[in-house]
């Protein structure tokens, strides 16, 4: 492809997906923005697992997608929902996701955190299990579905797995909580539920521990980019409140923090496909900078978007005269660029010492651009409030 090609490319075919994934991420941003101030109050505990979720959501299932998409491009999946490996790669999906939200609760109780904590526990199980399944199978759906059309999945998938990761993850806690207010006896039941329809999937896919072994250096990074993930969490809760002051960051936040994510993995998924395909032979190759150039040009619209979008939701919701963040539109390219220059170099790095890019790239960026998107939004507040 020349690079005019790739410009078009990320254009007619990045763009739409990382818009269509906004507009998703916006979804879950007003469920924050209008529940930020009584998370804070009543569960705060959520605070610090929450970026931990949202990424875990783009780690496991971004990997799934990228990793469907060289299986289907290598011939070892059938383009079909039917095919057993569908299944299997949901159930490993799910406890893959279960393990670290786990993990993240028990280190949240250890810090302090014990206003609710036991029910914040099964808020967490029980979303985790009906957000794994339905996410899963829109990965599964969305990768085979373009791969038959002719679309690189690569270029479509992440994002919008990503975003629909973003679009179930809050309101999934946020019914999870309003449910457990309204009626604990049925906020109990659902969790019973969830957690049986999890053990008859998991024994219909005949998944064994052996097969799931498979999947340890998966596992073990995004366990440990679970644990990482604290650092985002414990910044939102220190920064809730300035976040909440500028009022279109609460609004914004998810989405800030997906669309990065969705640059790096995109960026990471073409890298992984040229690399296993032989199409990259040494780091300063022309065409894998010229994708991030290609994609980068896309960036500034990406940025004043999120400014339209955060203002106009925060005047239909709350009233609020609508504010344009000049902050962020002129930093938020910059901040991609970052990413994607990230992307590139880590899974060249890792494909050089014979780790697999799907597997450890991919959940690596998701979780590094949820850290760096946290630490910027909190920057642009600070900016924005002249704090």
């Amino acid at each position: 492809m020349s690079f005019g090609d790739k410009v078009r490319n990320a254009f007619r075919v990045s763009l739409p997906s990382l818009v269509l994934s906004l507009v998703i991420g916006f979804f879950g941003g007003t469920f924050l923005g209008k529940y930020l101030d009584r998370i804070r109050k009543s569960y705060p505990g959520l605070l610090v697992i929450l970026p931990g979720m949202m990424g875990l959501r783009g780690n496991v299932f971004s990997s799934m997608a990228s990793r469907f998409s060289t299986m289907l491009y290598l011939g070892e999946l059938e383009p079909s929902m039917r095919d057993r490996k569908v299944l299997e790669n949901v159930v490993i999906a799910m406890l893959l996701s279960l393990i670290p939200v786990t993990l993240l609760w028990a280190i949240g109780v250890i810090r302090g955190i014990r206003y609710h904590a036991f029910e914040i526990l099964f808020i967490v199980i029980g979303s985790t299990i009906l957000v794994s399944l339905i996410l899963g199978y829109f990965t599964a759906g969305i990768t085979i579905l373009a791969f038959k059309r002719d679309v690189d999945p690569d270029s479509l998938a992440a994002p919008l797995v990503a975003s629909m990761g973003d679009l179930l993850t809050i309101p999934t806690l946020i019914g999870f909580i309003l449910l457990l207010e309204a009626s604990g006896k049925a906020f109990w039941t659902l969790n019973g539920a969830s957690i049986l329809l999890l053990l008859v999937l998991w024994f219909l896919s005949r998944v064994r521990f052996a097969e799931f072994l498979k999947y340890k250096q998966l596992f073990t990074t995004i366990t440990a980019l679970a644990m990482l993930s604290l650092i985002s969490g414990f910044t939102l809760e220190r920064f809730s409140g300035l976040i909440a002051s500028t009022v279109i960051l609460g609004f914004a936040y998810p989405s800030i923090l997906s669309s990065f994510g969705n640059y790096g993995s995109i960026i990471a998924a073409k890298t992984s496909t040229k690399l296993n395909l032989g199409e990259i032979e040494s780091y300063f190759s022309r065409e894998p900078f010229e994708e991030i150039l290609a994609l980068l040009l896309t960036a500034p619209i990406m940025g004043v978007l999120i400014n339209l979008f955060s203002a106009g939701i925060a005047y239909l919701l709350l009233g609020l005269e609508p504010r344009f963040a000049l902050e962020l539109a002129v930093t938020y390219p910059l901040m991609a660029l970052f990413i994607m220059l990230y992307a590139y170099s880590l899974s060249y790095v890792l494909f050089q010492h014979n780790i697999d890019p799907d597997s450890v790239a991919i959940p690596l960026i998701a979780n590094n651009s949820d850290i760096f998107g946290t630490l910027y939004v909190v920057a642009i507040a600070k900016l924005m409030v002249g704090a």
